[in-house]
């Protein structure tokens, strides 16, 4: 009896220890998190990625493959497309500025920018953590290995309320990024499948020639002013606004909306050349990159983007918001 006794204390001060040991092993706290990533952003120096983009919009989903290359301190380039054999839009950073490139199509937008502090961090994780490090309005989570942090989303956008970043716990690495709408449902989620730092980038690597060296060997040629696209509509139009008739040519579509604030739509296969747009902004519509520039200086717009090889020119004076609503309703629509 004696003998049990001394099992049952024994028992129960070995599952003190491992308690008081567990407890000790537990999750990091914040501040020592934020100690850890402002120590591991300085340390890097250059990174990759590879993801999968889910953009849930307009009661439809599309996914993205994402390869993403850093070389500090402001080099990256973000190439964009269905699957690793079929890029369709390159985002580039170097000296002389940020391009969008579209490699199939042999065209290449150029302009200056602060995109990656603006809408970057989704796809660059240095910007993700520059967000955690700078924010003033942080929840954080720690459960699973996994870190968590939520934020107010900055710049403020009608369409996104929060971000959610998470990170491995043991190294830092990211593993999903998150845009929350107003009821905390994803819009966009960037799911990691790997990343790796240490990873030797020449500047040679990150500039537009390279990135339009990346059109499939195997691709069928784009005809420039061939309309065999069909006619591609929006799924989202704006309060007030009516579709008219649409006007075809041989080469190209417009689509005409009337109302408060009127728009047009031009679809059409692109000729390859290369187009400066310095004085635009670099639009994201969430695994398509567009274009937005004023008209003559005015209150008028113009947004370009490309999609399975259309070049699409909306021009208006609806809001910026209603604009991108309108061109992300058209993503993966087929034309009829």
């Amino acid at each position: 009896m004696r003998f049990n006794q001394r099992s049952v204390y024994l028992v129960l001060i070995t599952v003190l220890v491992l308690s008081l040991a567990m407890v000790g092993c537990g999750s990091k706290n914040q501040e020592t998190v934020m100690k850890d990533l402002t120590n591991f952003k300085q340390e890097l120096k250059s990174y990759t990625s590879k993801a999968t983009m889910t953009v849930t919009a307009h009661n439809s989903q599309q996914k993205y493959y994402i390869e993403t290359w850093y070389l500090a301190p402001n080099y990256y380039r973000i190439a964009l497309g269905n699957d690793p054999k079929d890029i369709t839009q390159v985002i580039v950073k170097n000296d002389d500025g940020i391009f969008v490139v579209s490699p199939q199509l042999k065209k290449s937008f150029r302009f200056k920018g602060d995109w990656a502090e603006n809408q970057g961090h989704v796809y660059l994780y240095h910007a993700a953590v520059d967000r955690i490090l700078k924010s003033k309005d942080l929840a954080y989570d720690a459960a699973e290995g996994k870190l968590s942090f939520t934020l107010k989303m900055e710049p403020e956008n009608p369409l996104i309320a929060k971000q959610r970043i998470v990170l491995n716990e043991t190294n830092l690495h990211p593993l999903q990024v998150a845009l929350l709408d107003k009821d905390a449902k994803s819009v966009v989620s960037v799911d990691f499948d790997s990343f790796s730092t240490g990873v030797d980038y020449k500047k040679e690597n990150f500039t537009s020639e390279a990135a339009m060296a990346l059109a499939p060997t195997d691709a069928q040629p784009v005809m420039a002013g061939a309309k065999d696209f069909g006619i591609i509509e929006p799924r989202y139009l704006p309060e007030g606004v009516t579709k008219l008739q649409p006007q075809e040519s041989k080469s190209s579509v417009m689509l005409r909306f009337s109302g408060d604030n009127p728009f047009t739509i031009i679809e059409q296969r692109p000729a390859a050349k290369d187009s400066a747009m310095r004085s635009g902004e670099l639009v994201d519509l969430w695994g398509t990159p567009a274009v937005l520039a004023q008209v003559d200086g005015g209150e008028t717009r113009s947004m370009h983007w490309f999609h399975n090889n259309v070049e699409f020119s909306l021009t208006g004076k609806l809001p910026v918001e209603e604009m991108v609503k309108v061109a992300q309703s058209m993503i993966g629509t087929v034309g009829k």
